[in-house]
């Protein structure tokens, strides 16, 4: 049975995984959290492990079996995560396939968020914080736990943070060492669609939404429509990823392919198997 290696970090991931396995694929599938563990789907020939992995530790699984290819299906903000995944499959001469999730919308949402004098785009987090505590009122924070300590420190008035996490134990301990007030939480799994965030928005009170551009997937276009019409002032820090698709020799000497659909990148698995070889 021909065996692949996926990292499923988004819900892409979680159908990739899905396909493939259906097909007959022999899937080793690998996530950061329990919560993220207990999302996938179960199957005979995918196994799932838990934890987070640095590049040797990546290498020491991809020798263990004799896989094919490694498929990236991470978060586009997980870029740490996706320069060990590459650096584990240069030192393994693995094949490296990226999905990179497409972040404009196919109703032109994208051009219509930028267009809004109400919105501030970012490289990083550290820049919108500085930026963020220079302005006024409350502050919705819809970027995930991750970089939620740095942005606590750069806010000194931590009641004007009001989060909306995973429900997920790790996310509600990072919520608590950040001094995050319970009732200021939403512990819930999204997207949320735009009646939704215009009710969270509302319950919070908040003048300000902090969030990524993570795309139609990430419902990131019904957060910007929403506090554009409740008014609010909309922080967005931008993909760290290239939007553009392709193959090509880089200049580390891997190969690495990029697909933004989740059916292209199925077809081009399959058809590599078919010739021999992945990719």
């Amino acid at each position: 049975m021909i065996s692949i290696f996926i990292f499923a970090g988004t819900s892409e991931g979680r159908e990739i995984s899905e396909s493939l396995s259906q097909k007959g694929y022999s899937c080793t599938v690998s996530v950061a959290t329990e919560y993220g563990a207990g999302l996938l789907p179960k199957a005979e020939n995918l196994t799932i492990l838990q934890g987070r992995l640095d590049s040797r530790k990546m290498t020491d699984l991809f020798l263990e079996k004799d896989y094919s290819c490694v498929i990236d299906a991470t978060h586009p903000f997980a870029t740490a995560v996706s320069k060990e995944i590459k650096k584990a499959c240069l030192l393994s001469q693995l094949p490296y396939l990226r999905f990179a999730r497409a972040t404009a919308s196919s109703a032109g949402g994208e051009q219509e968020a930028a267009a809004l004098s109400s919105v501030f785009f970012f490289q990083d987090m550290e820049t919108a914080a500085n930026w963020l505590e220079k302005q006024d009122g409350g502050i919705f924070v819809s970027t995930g736990s991750k970089e939620l300590p740095l942005l606590s420190q750069k806010i000194s008035k931590k009641a004007r943070l009001f989060v909306r996490v995973l429900p997920a134990e790790e996310s509600l301990k990072i919520c608590a060492s950040c001094k995050i007030p319970p009732e200021h939480i939403i512990a819930m799994q999204g997207p949320f669609s735009q009646e939704q965030n215009e009710a969270h928005f509302a319950r919070s009170g908040a003048k300000i939404l902090l969030t990524k551009e993570s795309g139609q997937r990430g419902g990131y276009f019904e957060k910007i429509r929403a506090a554009e019409k409740m008014g609010m002032k909309i922080a967005v820090i931008q993909n760290p990823e290239s939007r553009k698709s392709g193959g090509g020799e880089k200049e580390s000497g891997e190969k690495e392919m990029s697909f933004s659909s989740i059916k292209e990148i199925v077809a081009w698995v399959e058809g590599g198997m078919k010739r021999g070889k992945c990719p």
